[in-house]
């Protein structure tokens, strides 16, 4: 038995690859450099299969990680995205879509810059157990595939008036709303100033007061904070029962708030106009995966896929502690 070792499985499980070889070093390094998947010239070999399943599996506990399920749907998902990417690197290719060295290096450095330093951003990658060539190359594919799913995506038209009454039509019950208020709110941090400004919108713009004195981010915007659904925040609660325009204070433990009832809208279905733009992502999202699932199944069957499932199956997870 040979095990691959991962410095990301330590004191966790460690891969363990059972080829019915024995220990024999020849056999097993040649096992090892098996495809376990070939997509047109494109090969993942045991090892790296292996190593793969390993950083999927790393976060779990051992008994988790052992699972027959698991270990297969894991498998599974390896396979497909290998698949997947040596697709559409090859279609990338195929129609011209390159990255540059230098559009990388940017979307390297920006990476980078959420980092307070170099050894920092590295020490996350020896986390993932990941060379910083590695990371980088997962990150030209990245770019690449975001290149070509935006060439799928141009060819889906957008819905059409017609189409969007008809998904708003057909889907009411998820466009159902409870009843809300619209309001607007001056918080402070003390009670006496809250008094006192509650005294002082009776006569003076509500909103110029807001941007003023108010302590909560939307003071800025004049105190607007929007559309409030009944149950959503329980100290606004109480809010409902009054009428529109009525100046209500409260206390919460965000501070002294001092609210504007300016709007109320009872419970029922949004209208169409307001819910629109959700409607179109909706449509849009559904039109983008038909369009993907079609353009694989294109290259799948354009393409020569092979996989080894004795060789799959023979890559099982044993667990062990760092003292076994």
């Amino acid at each position: 038995m040979e095990f691959f070792k991962s410095p990301a499985l330590t004191g966790l499980f460690i891969l363990s690859l059972l080829f019915g070889l024995g220990a024999c070093t020849s056999s097993y390094q040649k096992v090892s450099s098996k495809p376990v998947v070939k997509v047109n010239d494109h090969v993942l070999t045991a090892k790296e299969f292996s190593n793969l399943l390993a950083r999927k599996l790393k976060d779990l506990d051992a008994l988790t990680a052992k699972d027959p399920s698991t270990v297969h749907r894991t498998k599974e998902e390896i396979i497909r995205s290998f698949i997947v990417k040596s697709l559409t690197l090859d279609w990338a290719r195929a129609n011209s879509l390159v990255v540059t060295e230098g559009d990388l290096d940017k979307e390297v450095d920006k990476y980078r810059a959420n980092y307070p330093d170099d050894l920092s951003f590295r020490r996350l990658l020896a986390q993932e157990n990941l060379s910083f060539s590695e990371w980088r190359e997962e990150l030209r594919y990245t770019l690449i595939e975001r290149a070509v799913f935006k060439k799928l995506n141009d060819r889906v038209k957008a819905p059409t008036d017609a189409e969007i009454k008809t998904y708003y039509d057909e889907h009411k019950e998820q466009f159902k709303r409870k009843e809300r208020i619209l309001i607007r709110q001056i918080v402070s941090d003390e009670l006496g100033k809250a008094d006192l400004l509650k005294t002082q919108v009776k006569t003076k713009d509500f909103a110029e007061l807001a941007k003023k004195y108010s302590i909560a981010p939307e003071g800025k915007n004049g105190g607007l904070v929007g559309w409030i659904e009944m149950g959503t925040v329980d100290f606004f609660d109480p809010l409902f029962k009054g009428p529109v325009g009525k100046v209500t204070q409260i206390t919460s433990p965000f501070g002294f708030h001092v609210v504007k009832v300016e709007k109320k809208e009872p419970a029922g279905v949004a209208p169409m106009e307001e819910v629109r733009s959700q409607i179109v992502r909706a449509l849009m999202a559904q039109r983008e995966q038909a369009e993907f699932v079609k353009w694989l199944d294109a290259q799948l069957r354009s393409s020569k896929v092979l996989r080894d499932n004795d060789l799959i199956n023979s890559i099982v997870v044993e667990t062990r502690t760092d003292n076994d």
